[in-house]
């Protein structure tokens, strides 16, 4: 008798240390499903109701979750996010011509499509300023201009249009 009681005292504590383990398990099962939803949603409601559905149905609760749960993390989201910003930003921010709406270059000072003038070049520095600048920003120096008309002698018009054209 003596073996059989020692032999069922083993299987308690077996079966003890068996259901710790289970419990441990389904706990962190628990955590990490609520920990999971937590980096997925910023709904505190969702975030409850996967803990719970987890808890309460322990093996399938899981496969459910796993399921149901948000394809991306927040992180993912915001990241692609930014992606797809930085690409609008890209696309948005190459210059177009007025005239044909079609790219051109920064530093055109006429559109090689349409012949639409996007440019002008400053007088004094050669610099290429936009056409409603009357203020050159890389010397400072204010002009009238001339295509506009404005006071400028007729050969010193003929000289920029060259200049402007090469």
């Amino acid at each position: 008798m003596a073996s059989l009681d020692t032999l069922v005292s083993y299987l308690y504590i077996i079966l003890a240390v068996l259901g710790a383990l289970l419990a441990a398990l389904w706990l962190s099962v628990i955590i990490w499903a609520f920990r999971d939803m937590r980096g997925r949603t910023r709904d505190l409601f969702a975030q409850l109701l996967a803990g719970l559905v987890v808890a309460a149905l322990p093996g399938v609760g899981l496969v459910i979750y796993l399921v149901l749960r948000p394809p991306e993390t927040l992180a993912e989201a915001y990241e692609r996010a930014l992606q797809e910003e930085a690409l609008l930003q890209e696309i948005e921010e190459r210059p177009i011509c007025p005239g044909c709406s079609r790219i051109v270059h920064k530093d055109w000072i006429l559109c090689p499509h349409c012949h639409t003038r996007l440019r002008k070049r400053c007088l004094d520095c050669d610099q290429l300023m936009e056409l409603h600048w009357n203020l050159c920003p890389y010397c400072g120096n204010q002009h009238v201009d001339v295509y506009v008309g404005g006071g400028v002698e007729e050969e010193e018009v003929k000289r920029n249009v060259k200049q402007d054209s090469r």
